[in-house]
């Protein structure tokens, strides 16, 4: 079941559903989900030279390129090309709800996807969601820091996990 407005007040105001920092309630709390912000940095994939991608090996780390901060006027996505990004708000959950990133229609519109396929927010989650970037668009659009990037849609689970997600990415606090 999805939480609306009214049901995600009460589970912020519970301390079920935690930001930090701390949400701008009356802005990024929408009819049924949360606007999250772009955080400061970024990372943009490498292409090595000669290099083929098992994806059935452990990823390296070196793949996934360098971080670095987003420049106060933006950062220039061009078209086909794909960053990874994370939320500004690091999104804590309890063991009985789970979320589901989803990106805002007016960047769609644009051409952006703000995720690729790693759209499930686990419950137990505690951390900023990573976010896989990529402009399908005909134009380059800019990314700046804080902008409203995508929506988090929560959801009650039938019954809690024995417990929270403890994968390759858990610890994980940026791009």
């Amino acid at each position: 079941m999805i939480l609306t407005d009214r049901e995600l007040l009460v589970e912020i105001d519970f301390g079920n559903i935690r930001f930090e920092p701390d949400i701008d309630r009356k802005r990024q709390i929408q009819d049924a989900s949360v606007d999250v912000r772009l955080g400061p940095k970024l990372r943009i994939p490498k292409a090595l030279a000669n290099v083929v991608i098992q994806p059935t090996d452990r990823i390296t780390p070196e793949l996934y390129g360098d971080e670095m901060a987003i420049e106060e006027d933006g950062f220039i996505l061009r078209p086909n090309r794909l960053v990874l990004a994370s939320t500004y708000e690091k999104i804590i959950l309890p063991l009985h709800l789970a979320g589901r990133l989803e990106g805002r229609s007016s960047l769609a519109r644009l051409g952006l996807m703000i995720h690729a396929t790693s759209g499930h927010i686990a419950p137990g989650f505690c951390r900023p969601v990573i976010l896989e970037i990529v402009n399908f668009g005909a134009n380059p659009v800019v990314l700046t820091p804080l902008m409203y990037i995508a929506q988090i849609v929560f959801e009650k689970v039938s019954m809690p996990p024995s417990k929270a997600y403890s994968g390759q990415f858990a610890a994980q606090e940026g791009p």
